[in-house]
């Protein structure tokens, strides 16, 4: 089984809850644009190599290439071979519906993300209110193969579980007094005492 140091590809997201109207006109963009964002979003990761080594057959990455998900071919009892498009920055947070804000994640992780580590710390919070995410994955050094890997979603889980306590049942609002002092220990186990 292979081991991350999970504290590397996680990060801090700053945001802001946005107003309900804004969610609701993103999610209908979104919806109205989804073919050609998804296509324009397969596409582009296609070609920068994102899909490469994570065992996706000729088949299934000439689908990606042309800009199609897999699953809407193929009916995979994997749950990891289907994805689905994310907003890094989520829509309820002021998030935009662009490619630059567009990941292609399974389907697994990216369901585990919103559900255990994004709506817990929003829930709450009121429109305009600001918040520091914490665990956020850091998709500038995680590849899709580590995504795709058990042993990692495994470890990402413990990870949030573990140092964050975020489990159903125990969700707050946390103030942003308390989010400062949430970073400063985050910051503090990550590089050290600050200088």
């Amino acid at each position: 089984m292979n081991h991350y140091d999970i504290r590397d590809y996680t990060t801090l997201m700053e945001v802001e809850k946005a107003p309900s109207n804004y969610s609701l006109k993103e999610r209908k963009r979104f919806s109205t644009h989804k073919h050609e964002l998804k296509s324009t979003i397969f596409k582009y990761y296609f070609f920068e190599g994102f899909f490469n080594g994570v065992g996706l057959s000729n088949t299934e990455l000439d689908c990606i290439s042309k800009g199609y998900s897999p699953v809407r071919r193929f009916h995979h009892k994997d749950e990891r071979r289907i994805f689905t498009i994310h907003h890094i920055q989520p829509l309820t947070c002021c998030g935009e519906t662009k490619p630059s804000n567009l990941i292609p994640l399974p389907r697994t992780f990216h369901d585990f993300l919103h559900k255990r580590v994004i709506d817990p710390q929003i829930m709450g919070l009121e429109p305009g209110e600001r918040k520091v995410l914490v665990g956020m994955p850091d998709f500038s050094k995680i590849t899709l193969k580590m995504l795709m890997d058990p042993a990692f979603q495994l470890q990402y889980h413990k990870f949030i579980v573990d140092e964050y306590r975020m489990m159903p049942g125990e969700l707050r609002k946390a103030s942003i007094e308390s989010d400062r002092q949430l970073f400063a220990q985050w910051y503090e186990k990550t590089f050290g005492p600050q200088k």
